[in-house]
């Protein structure tokens, strides 16, 4: 198992229900699969640094999870397809950043 963390953009503009659900689906696949939620953050809604699809807002969400490669090529597939996903990037912790306690995204503040 290792460690990785998901930075989600989703459309500022769907319903918080909705949103909900894809969250839901994301981490219903990474524990089904046999990995585990470390933590969550949401920053909420924010602006874009430049205009995606039209867009100049989205809502900002971060995953801290364990798991397979095999896991984060089946997340690549599900958010590249997902209609409400504006961007998002799933990235390997480094081991030495482990061990030191610094998570990249979730231990920084909202800018």
């Amino acid at each position: 198992m290792r460690d990785y963390e998901l930075g989600l953009i989703t459309e500022s503009s769907i319903d918080d229900e909705v949103r909900a659900t894809l969250v839901a689906r994301i981490e219903q696949l990474v524990q089904d699969r046999g990995g585990k939620l470390l933590e969550r953050a949401v920053w909420g809604r924010k602006m874009l640094a430049y205009p995606i699809n039209h867009k100049t807002e989205g809502h900002y969400a971060f995953t801290r999870f364990t798991g397979e490669p095999s896991t984060v090529a089946e997340l690549n597939r599900i958010l590249s397809i997902s209609d409400e996903v504006l961007r998002f990037k799933v990235v390997r912790l480094p081991e030495a950043a482990l061990a030191a306690g610094k998570a990249p995204l979730l231990k920084g503040t909202a800018r």
